[in-house]
């Protein structure tokens, strides 16, 4: 086991007043010293990866946590390129449902693909196989269905004008 790291804190009794900046300076002295550094802020008004803990990480911090109220967010920098199941592996044992955002080429995971035409469901389906359902806007759907019938693919199809009603997606995977 290894030292126990230095904490440094940059406080101030008023907001506003350079701590995130100066953070971001440290950070990059500290790495080009070759420090491994970890930043942590206290979001008072919430935590967003944009904000300044996208900061310090941009500043070249290799693990930034967030903490406010009861919601804490960790994200970490390794030297090795990750995956999907990587991401699987640091979730808490009681998750009952995982969506991801990308990782089109894992095979992990049920693909709902969204398109704008079907010239973008025969691409993803050359190079990544046959979704589970396409998502497409009405003045696509036709061709859409005709292709994935044509090919003899049995795949739902969900037409939508607005992606903010998701009711219908999730019917198809959960009871």
């Amino acid at each position: 086991m290894g030292t126990a790291p230095i904490i440094i804190k940059v406080v101030s009794v008023v907001r506003k007043r350079g701590k995130t900046t100066l953070l971001e300076c440290l950070v990059r002295e500290l790495k080009m010293r070759g420090f491994c550094v970890a930043a942590v802020k206290h979001a008072h008004a919430g935590i967003g990866i944009l904000g300044d803990s996208g900061r310090f990480l941009r500043s070249g911090a290799d693990v930034t946590v967030a903490v406010s109220g009861r919601t804490i967010m960790k994200c970490e920098v390794r030297r090795e390129e990750l995956g999907l199941e990587d991401a699987l592996k640091a979730l808490p044992d009681d998750v009952d449902v995982v969506l991801v955002e990308g990782f089109k080429e894992d095979p992990i995971g049920v693909p709902v693909l969204i398109i704008n035409d079907a010239d973008e469901l025969q691409e993803y389906v050359s190079r990544y196989g046959v979704p589970a359902c396409v998502v497409c806007p009405p003045s696509v759907s036709g061709d859409v269905k005709w292709l994935l019938a044509s090919r003899g693919y049995e795949v739902s199809v969900i037409v939508k004008e607005n992606l903010s009603e998701c009711e219908d997606v999730l019917a198809l995977f959960i009871p």
